[in-house]
């Protein structure tokens, strides 16, 4: 097993782990020779909380990419989000002309640490080296350790729409929506929302909370939205809405078309996807029957690709 990359700039690596470090202490790091793939998850409860897949192109962000293993050349680790992230801000301050990333085996000889006990024998090893003031070089090295993640496990796949939906372009302004609705975290209910989603009369959105016999509240989204049309795969429905700004409109007279669907889902994490659309430049809402998902350009680049998926509840007891 071998890991072996160079990068001369970390900004959208970091400003990545960025908008995800809100929802969980630690991530996925699974390198490929063509991807990084960041992904957050609980293992735990995989079903029943969001996942969020970020994707970053490997020979876009690094200049050596060098990945080596018996498993199709993939190596899969769990790592601490902050520490991560402190690393790259202290490399950025030394304005350093590299970052190289090893992954380098834990020593376990001697007492077992804590690290080691946690099953972390392996460590992620960041250095750089700048000129300080006297013109001297000087090395600056961290290790941070790692889960090395071994067998095929249901966390590394990522989830697929399996249900026909609609496909709906948000616009820049739609995240005022989370706002609206962010009051209502702090009430006192069953934290159920329902997302109503229709094509018809240029596609439209509403968001409906409710508590038997207390309130009903129904926050629609007042301007029409860009409906696009579904492929032969919902997977390839995505590509083409994402990278093609000026796909066509969904077709109302398609027979094949919804009309419109209803999915129940968690306000806490609807909301928790705030930060990402807020940040991102494009934004695609894919809703089904038992899940949504948020699909998010960072910027006008495929350099960096977010996936935010959303199961849906049936009813959330009091």
């Amino acid at each position: 097993m071998k890991l072996k990359l160079m990068t001369r700039s970390t900004e959208k690596l970091k400003e990545t782990l960025l908008l995800i470090t809100h929802l969980r202490k630690f991530v996925i790091l699974k390198f490929s020779p063509e991807e990084l793939s960041i992904i957050s998850v609980n293992g735990g409860s995989i079903n029943s909380e969001p996942q969020v897949w970020c994707k970053l192109p490997a020979h876009s962000h690094f200049e050596v990419v060098d990945v080596q293993s018996m498993r199709d050349n993939i190596i899969s680790m769990e790592i601490n989000i902050d520490l991560l992230l402190q690393t790259l801000r202290n490399f950025d301050k030394a304005n350093s002309e590299g970052l190289n990333i090893r992954l380098q085996r834990t020593d376990t000889s001697g007492e077992p640490s804590t690290a080691t006990k946690n099953g972390r024998t392996a460590s992620l090893a960041l250095f750089y080296s700048n000129t300080n003031v006297n013109c001297n070089i000087i090395n600056h090295t961290f290790r941070i350790p790692v889960k090395i993640l071994r067998e095929a496990q249901e966390i590394l796949n990522e989830p697929v729409h399996r249900d026909h939906g609609l496909i709906m372009r948000l616009p820049s302004q739609f995240v005022t929506m989370f706002k609206r609705l962010e009051k209502f975290k702090r009430t006192n209910f069953n934290d159920r929302m329902v997302i109503q989603a229709s094509r018809s009369n240029g596609g439209s959105l509403r968001f409906i909370l409710e508590e038997d016999g207390k309130f009903k509240v129904t926050i629609s989204w007042n301007d029409q939205l860009e409906v696009h049309k579904t492929t032969s795969s919902n997977a390839d429905s995505m590509r083409e809405s994402l990278h093609n700004g000026n796909v066509h409109s969904d077709d109302e007279s398609s027979a094949d078309n919804l009309e419109e669907l209803e999915l129940g889902v968690k306000l806490k994490d609807w909301q928790q996807a705030s930060r990402i659309v807020g940040r991102c430049r494009t934004v695609i809402l894919y809703i089904a029957q038992r899940q949504c998902s948020l699909h998010c350009l960072l910027d006008d680049t495929d350099d960096v690709e977010l996936i935010y998926f959303i199961n849906g509840v049936r009813s959330i007891p009091l």
